[in-house]
């Protein structure tokens, strides 16, 4: 029996995929306000100018919260917010137990089925990084290969993020940070690219600058250079993906054994095309010649070492058990 689709069509079905889930985050929400289906939420009381840090807690379709770039600063969102947003305002908050454990059984559940395929097929940022991809060959320009030092580093800031921001929002949920606690509030999302790509393609305001005190000055800094950072990825492939802590909250899932890449040893060749395929470089599925299942923390399962494999049967890749495609499957690609 043939798998659903064949080696050649997988770039254009994850494309696809692609382009449909930025339309739906970015847009389904405001199809959903035209059919009623808004929840209401408190909002913090904004000042004039507006200013990053009381940004409204806008009406969204749904309650649901994602471990993707989906932005508590987008107007009209269908989803409320990113993984990692949930995670802070809960702690930041204090938010009692029964109020998050539906959105948190949710997210487990999500990244559980899916792993890092929300970063891969899903996540806006990730969408807007593989048109920088294009781009960059559409103009010529030299791609940059990263060294392995350099790969290992962006690992680690990914991880240091992701704790940094746990922590911002443990300190901003003491009693004696009250008066700077909405100035720390949601740590990462004042820096965050999406903060202002979901604006612009939401037709919002976009808000560069917010002086109201030291802490979002600070911030509104590291946010502006955090923005020129992702557009590094016009060189090096998906760059900000690397250093993306919403990623580094999913990683955990990538080998439950529900997603998984796996390879045969005896019909790989060593031929380099896996590696060289890779829009993040991992080298796990080319170095693991012995290994059955090479799924690495860091892959997004995009499957375009699936589809650059050039051995029948080498690379395959499974969800729930089931083989979904491998190298050079179907109609011989």
């Amino acid at each position: 029996m043939k798998p659903p689709f064949t080696r050649r069509r997988v770039s254009t079905l994850r494309l696809c995929v692609q382009l449909f889930f930025f339309a739906f985050l970015m847009y389904a929400g405001y199809a959903a306000g035209a059919l009623g289906a808004w929840n209401e939420y408190e909002s913090y009381e904004a000042s004039d100018p507006p200013s990053i840090k009381t940004v409204f807690k806008r009406p969204t379709a749904t309650n649901i919260f994602v471990p993707a770039t989906a932005c508590v600063f987008q107007r009209k969102g269908v989803c409320k917010a990113c993984s990692l947003y949930f995670l802070t305002d809960a702690i930041t908050w204090l938010r009692p137990l029964e109020v998050i454990l539906p959105g948190l059984l949710l997210l487990l559940l999500f990244m559980l089925l899916c792993g890092r395929m929300w970063c891969g097929w899903v996540c806006p940022l990730g969408f807007l990084s593989d048109l920088l991809t294009r781009l960059r060959t559409f103009l010529g320009i030299t791609q940059v290969r990263l060294s392995k030092g350099w790969r290992e580093g962006l690992i680690w800031i990914k991880y240091l993020l992701l704790l940094a921001t746990l922590v911002l929002a443990a300190v901003a949920a003491f009693p004696s940070m009250a008066d700077q606690r909405l100035s720390l509030v949601d740590p990462f999302c004042s820096i965050c690219p999406q903060r202002i790509f979901a604006a612009f393609f939401s037709f919002d305001q976009v808000c560069w600058l917010n002086t109201n005190d030291g802490i979002t000055l600070t911030l509104t800094i590291i946010g502006t250079l955090a923005f020129a950072v992702f557009f590094i990825g016009l060189t090096v492939r998906r760059f900000w993906c690397r250093v993306c802590p919403i990623g580094a909250v999913t990683v955990l899932f990538n080998r439950t054994g529900l997603v998984m890449l796996k390879k045969d040893g005896r019909k790989c060749t060593r031929c380099g095309a896996c590696v060289r395929s890779c829009p993040l470089d991992v080298q796990r599925v080319f170095e693991g010649r012995g290994r059955n299942v090479v799924t690495s923390y860091e892959c997004h399962l995009c499957l375009r070492c699936v589809e650059a494999c050039p051995e029948e049967g080498c690379l395959e890749f499974r969800w729930l058990g089931k083989r979904i495609t491998g190298s050079k499957s179907g109609d011989g690609g």
